[in-house]
């Protein structure tokens, strides 16, 4: 019985210590409090004694009782930053405008554009965004972005939507893409060109208009391409009029309406060889016959040397003469009485 309780005493006894040993390498570990990131990483170089090691660091797992070496490791607070087999560093990381020595202390905070000098800062080229306080590179409207921190502006920020730098709803970009303005739509007051860029082919007049060559379409929304010739493509007849007096868009093409024929820049009333007219241009139909027909005492006629209207006024000069037939039936005459 003496036996039993000794050997409990001496088990509860072991048990107590060993207790007490780990809740004081618990509360050691815990006061200490090491660098978050690197805590569990030491450097490459032996130590016997704190002296030992570089700026910032301490003798770590070392048993000088035993003649056992530790390594070098970063103080509470600091990173094990830099490491090879003959160099370490341990430094604080460093945010936005604090003292550094290494570019890696900024990039841990800042990402992986910052620079080191002297302070945590971002490189030319890029931009320091306060809302998520990294450095971002920057990127004009309309151009490929990852967050809003690439869509810098001379003003502000724009928005990244859907991979591209966009302006808030309602506004619209100027044309160097480096700001975003409240945009006039076609008809409304303006001071700049600028302000009329939401619409294409738009321009300030003190109010945003067409620029000229282009015509406001029937939703006054867009400016549409006015057309210069006949049979040029269309979507509205504003197109076609604009330098081509009534004409009209019909199948997707600049024409004139029934009973009337393009000359020059303009449709003209169309008539035709024996009947009135009050212009040559209403005899001339084609540009072939330009030189074959003329508007003569109110009436469309041949010029003179071309073959009468029931020919269509084609040049004499492609039909055989009146002697020429004369000739050829003589000739005829003689072989059938020889």
């Amino acid at each position: 019985m003496y036996q039993l309780v000794l050997g409990v005493t001496l088990v509860l006894c072991t048990f107590s210590l060993v207790l007490t040993q780990d809740s004081e390498l618990i509360l050691s570990l815990s006061d200490e409090k090491l660098g978050k990131i690197t805590e569990n990483l030491v450097s490459y170089k032996s130590c016997r004694l704190d002296i030992d090691c570089d700026l910032n660091s301490f003798c770590y797992n070392n048993d000088n009782a035993n003649n056992r070496t530790g390594s070098c490791k970063c103080q509470s607070g600091y990173e094990l930053l830099l490491r090879n087999r003959t160099y370490y560093a341990c430094r604080k990381l460093a945010k936005y405008n604090e003292e550094c020595e290494f570019n890696i202390q900024c990039v841990t905070d800042m990402g992986s554009l910052a620079v080191c000098n002297g302070v945590c800062t971002c490189p030319e080229g890029t931009n320091y965004y306060p809302w998520d306080k990294r450095c971002h590179a920057i990127n004009l409207l309309g151009e490929y972005c990852r967050t809003d921190g690439n869509c810098v502006l001379e003003n502000g920020y724009a928005y990244c939507v859907d991979g591209k730098c966009e302006c808030n709803i309602g506004e619209i970009p100027t044309p160097d893409r480096n700001r975003c303005i409240t945009g006039s739509k076609l008809g409304g007051s303006c001071a700049d060109d600028a302000e009329c860029a939401g619409t294409e082919n738009a321009v300030c007049r003190e109010v945003c208009r067409c620029q000229v060559g282009y015509v406001i379409s029937r939703n006054e929304s867009t400016c549409l391409k006015a057309a210069t010739y006949f049979l040029e493509t269309c979507d509205e007849s504003t197109q076609c009029s604009e330098f081509l007096t009534d004409s009209v868009c019909l199948n997707n093409t600049c024409v004139c309406q029934a009973g009337r024929h393009g000359y020059q820049n303009k449709c003209v009333r169309t008539s035709g060889i024996g009947f009135r007219c009050r212009d040559v241009e209403e005899c001339i139909t084609s540009t072939e016959q330009s030189t074959l027909v003329n508007c003569i005492d109110g009436v469309c006629q041949c010029l003179p040397g071309v073959v009468d209207e029931s020919l269509g006024c084609y040049n004499s000069a492609f039909l055989p003469s009146f002697n020429s037939y004369i000739v050829v039936l003589f000739c005829l005459i003689c072989y059938l009485f020889s």
